[in-house]
């Protein structure tokens, strides 16, 4: 499997040579901020479970700039009863901000994005085998702190823009957590949804005197 190093190799050099045959492209979009909502499926391992598939939901906030963008956002995937050893959870919860690139400006386009963040399983419990009250409060503890991890994301989609609107399905690739941490292997989700436009991020920074 390539590596997330050699994805981000490949993606920075496609952008590379992307990025000039787009330079006399006028987008519509520059300098705007933008609220979006997705749906799909987020792809992952625990230490007792292979390879689940829950359902998830999103929502971000994207602050475009000429040929850039800055998105910031959470999603949920929604489970129950999810196994990671001793371990239960029911949701997983990701935090993230992703710098996106635009290489084209046409009706639909391309979008490649790098960030990170943070993953966390929700409602984290002992399982009821465990019947000692000390036994569960260490282990409680114990889960409480490897719940979450940070991670390190690519992004890659295809959108259309229609006026205020825009369409898009993107696929996102995070790295493993640590060994120590309840969930394991890389993070996969497919997502597609739509963002609105707000209006000019140019007006709002001089309404607030900047």
């Amino acid at each position: 499997m390539m590596s997330i190093r050699r994805v981000a190799q490949v993606g920075t050099l496609a952008a590379t040579l992307l990025l000039p045959q787009a330079a006399h492209a006028q987008r519509t979009d520059s300098h705007t901020w933008k609220i979006g909502a997705s749906a799909g499926s987020m792809i992952f391992q625990t230490r007792t479970q292979d390879t689940e598939v829950l359902p998830s939901f999103g929502a971000h906030f994207l602050i475009m700039a000429s040929r850039v963008g800055l998105q910031v956002g959470v999603d949920e995937g929604f489970g129950s009863d999810e196994r990671s050893g001793l371990a239960l959870f029911n949701d997983l919860r990701r935090y993230q901000a992703v710098l996106m690139a635009f290489p084209f400006s046409s009706p639909l386009e391309p979008y490649f994005g790098i960030g990170g963040g943070v993953l966390q399983a929700v409602g984290v419990r002992v399982d009821a085998v465990v019947q000692d009250p000390s036994d569960r409060q260490d282990l409680q503890d114990q889960f409480d702190e490897t719940s979450s991890s940070g991670f390190m994301t690519l992004m890659g989609g295809i959108q259309g823009r229609w006026g205020r609107f825009t369409a898009f399905g993107q696929y996102q690739l995070g790295t493993a957590p640590s060994n120590d941490k309840l969930l394991r292997g890389a993070l996969h989700s497919l997502h597609g949804g739509l963002r609105i436009g707000l209006g000019s991020a140019r007006e709002g920074i001089r309404a607030g005197g900047y």
